[in-house]
C-alpha cells in the first residue's frame, strides 16, 4: 500500500499550492485503502470481515440496515476492489423530490457486502446489521462501454468530480440514482437522490424491512443471529441472545409531503455516530474567555505510529477564534488581540461560521502560487501590503455550551470537520494517520515548515506544552534570538547584520549573524525595536569575533531564519532573515526539550496529571 502511495506522490510537482495539498490528502486517503477500516476494529472481537477480493464481471452494490447508536442505512458501491460507503440516516427514497443526506465514511472490504449479524457491544458500530438490498449497478453514462473496467473508470471519475449518476439493479431499488456532494456539509457530506424514471415512486421503500438474504427483520436477526463473536471463536453457532443486549432505536419517520422538497439533515451521521452524539460527550460549560492554547513539544525526528495523526505545520501566526452571539474575536497564543490586525479573518468567521464556538488554528498568508509565505504575512502586518489570508483550523475547544477539551482529538476533529463552512478563508486542516516518516519527507520536499504529530486519543490541555502533541520541524529553518547588531557598511542604513543566538538548555550560545533578507523597511523597523534593548556587555559567556563593531542588546526579540547547514563549530551557514516572530518570546526558547520518537504509554500519564491541574473551564452543575 505504501509503495503505491509513494509512487503516486513522486509524480507531484516540486512545490504544492494550497489546493494541491487538499488533493494530496484525497490521494493519500485513497491509497490508504482499508487502513482506516482496520484501525477501528478488533477482528478477534467482531464477526466483520477483514478483506475479500472482488469477483465477477459486474460491479456490485449493497445497502445494509444498521441499528447502531442511531438506526441508519449504509450505502455501498464497489470501486477499486473495495466498497465506497455512505451512511444514510433516513435510508434511501424512491421519490425524486426527496434528497437524503449521505455522509461518506471509510472504505469497507469487498466481503462486507454479505455481512449480516451482530457487532458486539464495545466495538465500533456495535449493533445489528442486515443486508437490506443488494445487486449490481452500472454508470448512468450511456456512452461508456459495458465492460467492468470501463464502467469503474468512469464511475471513479464521477466520484472525484463530486457527482455520481448510476443505475441500480437490486431486489428493492431499481433505476437511476445520483450521489452529489452537498456544499456546506463538510468534506464528507453528500446527497442521495432518485432520478425520474419508471421506477420512481412516492411510496416509502424502507417499509420493506426484511433482509434480502435471510428474509428476516433487523429485530429478528438481533434475537436469533449466530453471526456474533464469542470469546473463543469469531462466529458462534446459532444462538439466542437477549433482546436487551442490542440497543433499539426509534422507528424512522417518513417524510411528509410538505417536507419532501427539503433536504432531510436533522441527523449528521459520521460513520456510525452522529455529530450530535459526539457533542453530548462534552460537559456543559459557560463560554470561557482568555484561554491560552495547548503547545507542542519538539521531537528530534519523524516517526510512524498508527495511533497518531499528522498535520501540516503551517508557517503563520497561531490564533484562538472566539465566536459568540454572532461576533468573532481572534486572540494570539499570548492572549493579545488579533481581531483588528486580521479583520478579514474575523469578518469571515462572523459571516460564515454558525453557532458559538472556540477554535484553534493558524493564520497563514499564501503567495501567488498558493504556497504559505511568512514574509508576505510580515509585509501585510508591517507595511499594509495586500495578502491572501487563510485561517487553517485544526481543533475545537468549545461548541454551543459544551466543553470539548476532554474528548479524544480524533473526535474533536470529526466534529470540527463537519462544522467548518465551505470557505476560501476558513479551512479545515486535514491530516493523515500512521505514516509520519513518509509525510515528513514529502512536507520537506514541498518546502513546508514541518509536520505536527498528535496522539489521536489526546485531550486538549489548556496552556500546557504537551507530549501528546509533537512538532517535527524542517531543520533548514529555525527561530533565533537577536543578541546584537553590527555597524552598516557603505550606503546601507541602520545596521549591517544581526547577531543570532540560541539557547542550549539555559545557556545562550552564539550561532552566527545574518545581513541578508532585509528590505529598507525591515532594516528600519528592526533597528527601532532594538534601540530600547541596548546593553553594554554581550549576552554570551564569551563575545564572538565580528568583522564590524557590535552593539549588544538584551536577548528578547525572536526572528525566523533559513540556512543551508550547520558547520562543525555549530554555526549557521548562510542564514537569511525571514521576519520577526512577535508572537513568540525569547523566554520560551529556554530549556526547550527535544524528545526521541515517542512510545505511547509514556505520553499520556503525565499529561493526564497536568490536565487535572490545568483545566481552566468550570463545569455548570
Amino acid at each position: 500500500m505504501r509503495v503505491l502511495y509513494n509512487k503516486e506522490l513522486s509524480t507531484l510537482p516540486s512545490q504544492l499550492s494550497i489546493p494541491q495539498w487538499h488533493s494530496f490528502f484525497t490521494i493519500y486517503k485513497k491509497r490508504m485503502g482499508l487502513a482506516k477500516y482496520k484501525e477501528k476494529r478488533w477482528f478477534n472481537q467482531t464477526p466483520e470481515p477483514e478483506g475479500g477480493k472482488a469477483k465477477g464481471g459486474e460491479l456490485r452494490f449493497v445497502i445494509q440496515k444498521h441499528d447502531a447508536s442511531h438506526l441508519h442505512y449504509d450505502f455501498r458501491l464497489e470501486m477499486e476492489g473495495v466498497l465506497k460507503s455512505w451512511a444514510v440516516p433516513k435510508g434511501p427514497s424512491t421519490d425524486p423530490e426527496v434528497k437524503r443526506l449521505a455522509m461518506m465514511v471509510e472504505d469497507h472490504p469487498y466481503d462486507y457486502r454479505s455481512f449480516e449479524g451482530i457487532i458486539p457491544e464495545g466495538n465500533y458500530g456495535a449493533g445489528t446489521v442486515i443486508v437490506w438490498d443488494e445487486g449490481t449497478y452500472v454508470s448512468g453514462n450511456e456512452d461508456i462501454a459495458a465492460d467492468k473496467k470501463s464502467q469503474e473508470k468512469d464511475l471513479l471519475k464521477q466520484l472525484h468530480s463530486g457527482k455520481i449518476k448510476f443505475i441500480l439493479k437490486g431486489k428493492k431499488l431499481k433505476g437511476e440514482f445520483a450521489l452529489v456532494k452537498a456544499h456546506g456539509r463538510g468534506e464528507n457530506g453528500w446527497l442521495l437522490m432518485k432520478l425520474e424514471d419508471k421506477y420512481a415512486s412516492t411510496a416509502d421503500i424502507t417499509e420493506k424491512d426484511k433482509s434480502v438474504v435471510s428474509n428476516k427483520t433487523i429485530e429478528k436477526i438481533a434475537a436469533t443471529s449466530g453471526n456474533v463473536w464469542h470469546s473463543n471463536k469469531v462466529a458462534a453457532k446459532k444462538t439466542t441472545t437477549k433482546k436487551s443486549a442490542v440497543k433499539k432505536s426509534a422507528p424512522v419517520k417518513t417524510a411528509t409531503k410538505s417536507a419532501k422538497k427539503k433536504v432531510e439533515e436533522d441527523i449528521e451521521v459520521i460513520g456510525d455516530a452522529s455529530v450530535n452524539e459526539l457533542l453530548e460527550k462534552g460537559k456543559k460549560q459557560v463560554f470561557p474567555h482568555d484561554l491560552k492554547p495547548m503547545l507542542a513539544t519538539r521531537v528530534e525526528e519523524a516517526f510512524d505510529n498508527k495511533d497518531w495523526l499528522y498535520e501540516i505545520k503551517w508557517d503563520g501566526y497561531r490564533a484562538l477564534a472566539y465566536m459568540q452571539k454572532g461576533k468573532a474575536e481572534l486572540r494570539s497564543r499570548n492572549n493579545l488581540s488579533f481581531t483588528q490586525k486580521f479583520s478579514a479573518i474575523a469578518q469571515a468567521l462572523q459571516e460564515e461560521w454558525k453557532g458559538d464556538a472556540i477554535l484553534d488554528g493558524e493564520i497563514v498568508a499564501v503567495n501567488d502560487d498558493g504556497l504559505p509565505d511568512f514574509q508576505s504575512l510580515q509585509s501585510f502586518l508591517k507595511n499594509g501590503r495586500s495578502a491572501k489570508l487563510a485561517f487553517y483550523v485544526f481543533d475545537i475547544l468549545w461548541y454551543n455550551g459544551k466543553d470539548l477539551t476532554a474528548l479524544p482529538l480524533i473526535e474533536r476533529k470529526t466534529i470540527l470537520q463537519n462544522l467548518v463552512p465551505e470557505s476560501d478563508v476558513i479551512i479545515f486542516s486535514d491530516h493523515i494517520i500512521g505514516d509520519g516518516k513518509a509525510f515528513f519527507k514529502i512536507a520537506l520536499k514541498k518546502g513546508l515548515e514541518g509536520v505536527m504529530a498528535k496522539d489521536m486519543q489526546s485531550e486538549y490541555y489548556i496552556d500546557h506544552r504537551s507530549k501528546s502533541w509533537l512538532k517535527i520541524k524542517n531543520t533548514q529553518k529555525l527561530e533565533a534570538i537577536i543578541c546584537g547588531f553590527t555597524e552598516p557598511r557603505k550606503s546601507r542604513k541602520h545596521f549591517g547584520a544581526i547577531i543570532l543566538g540560541k539557547y542550549n538548555g539555559s545557556k545562550l550560545e552564539y550561532i552566527g549573524h545574518s545581513g541578508s533578507g532585509f528590505t529598507e523597511k525591515t532594516l528600519k523597523d528592526v533597528y527601532q525595536k532594538l534601540q530600547p534593548l541596548i546593553i553594554k556587555k554581550a549576552p554570551f559567556d564569551t563575545a564572538p569575533k565580528t568583522n564590524m563593531p557590535v552593539t549588544w542588546v538584551k536577548p528578547q526579540l525572536v526572528c525566523e531564519v533559513t540556512y543551508t547547514e550547520w558547520t562543525q563549530d555549530r554555526l549557521l551557514r548562510h542564514p537569511i532573515f525571514l521576519g520577526l516572530r512577535e508572537d513568540k518570546t525569547a523566554a520560551t526558547e529556554k530549556n526547550e526539550k527535544v524528545l526521541k520518537a515517542p512510545g505511547r504509554k509514556e505520553l499520556t500519564a503525565k499529561d493526564a496529571k497536568v490536565a487535572q491541574r490545568k483545566r481552566r473551564f468550570r463545569s455548570v452543575k
